[in-house]
């Protein structure tokens, strides 16, 4: 049984390691997520603190694979003790009779719903319309709990493609990944989740946990993560408040954006050099 649970870890582990360095996250499309036309493919978001001051201090706690109806509303419970607004990304074959109580209850406390595909599979493993058909289910799901429309996408183990990107368009979406991984579902402490969240904050941090029904230390970590944080100095904001203050500093900046035939912003955040002079402070 030992060599069996050992096989069955790895390959999770080997899973979920896409969720960072995915093989089929290749792409010709442009992936531009914002009004500002910022690139949020992951090694640009990553980089994201490029382009911020020292002041700059938000940061967007995201949930991943929810609504779990015994975990939603500890989390829930604790960003309103603590007045910290997150966005929270869900599965559409999670929202039921049931759970549509917990969805409508994180979106009149203030958070934002996101999209996190139906089924949570792999979605770059399917055709272009199943793609589709996982995303209108979910915002589908969405509609019917919250009355909202769904401005987030987050991709299942942050794993993407052109066809994926296309469909994310067509549906009037942002796809957006994360910055910092607190890697909750690994089932770890509270103390380590704190420690594994701070040292790698930054300015415009885009932070994931998990909204899981599993014994994950997360309700128990959060209170302190953001305790800390707002010491730190850092303010909560949704997704939308997030591009909202990133684009508002891209224009300040006068960053030039992403134009046909023109150097763009993409370049900049992948950490490309560019003749442009008003992005050389940047580096």
């Amino acid at each position: 049984m030992t060599g069996l649970k050992g096989w069955l870890m790895t390959i999770f582990l080997f899973l979920y390691s896409s969720t960072i360095f995915c093989s089929d996250c290749n792409f010709n499309l442009p992936y531009c997520g914002l009004s500002c036309n910022l690139d949020l493919s992951y090694k640009n978001l990553s980089n994201i603190k490029k382009l911020l001051n020292n002041g700059d201090k938000f940061v967007a706690l995201t949930f991943d694979d929810g609504p779990s109806d015994n975990r939603a509303g500890d989390i829930i419970s604790v960003l309103e003790n603590y007045k910290a607004k997150a966005t929270f990304f869900l599965l559409g074959e999670r929202i039921n009779k049931k759970t549509s109580e917990i969805v409508k209850k994180i979106y009149n406390a203030g958070h934002e719903l996101g999209n996190h595909s139906c089924s949570h599979r792999k979605l770059t493993l399917l055709a272009s319309e199943e793609q589709l058909q996982e995303l209108e289910k979910t915002n589908m799901a969405i509609k019917n709990a919250a009355e909202q429309d769904v401005k987030w996408f987050r991709p299942p183990y942050g794993c993407y493609d052109d066809n994926l990107i296309e469909n994310t368009n067509r549906l009037n979406m942002y796809s957006i990944l994360w910055t910092v991984d607190s890697l909750d579902w690994q089932g770890d402490k509270p103390e380590i989740l704190i420690e594994r969240v701070v040292s790698n904050i930054h300015n415009g941090a885009i932070i994931l946990f998990h909204d899981h029904n599993n014994k994950s230390g997360t309700v128990e970590a959060l209170p302190q993560i953001i305790k800390i944080l707002r010491k730190l100095g850092y303010e909560f904001v949704t997704l939308s408040e997030w591009e909202g203050r990133v684009c508002n500093i891209v224009k300040a900046k006068g960053i030039p954006i992403e134009e046909e035939g023109e150097v763009h912003f993409k370049g900049i955040l992948c950490g490309q050099r560019t003749k442009s002079l008003t992005a050389e402070h940047l580096y």
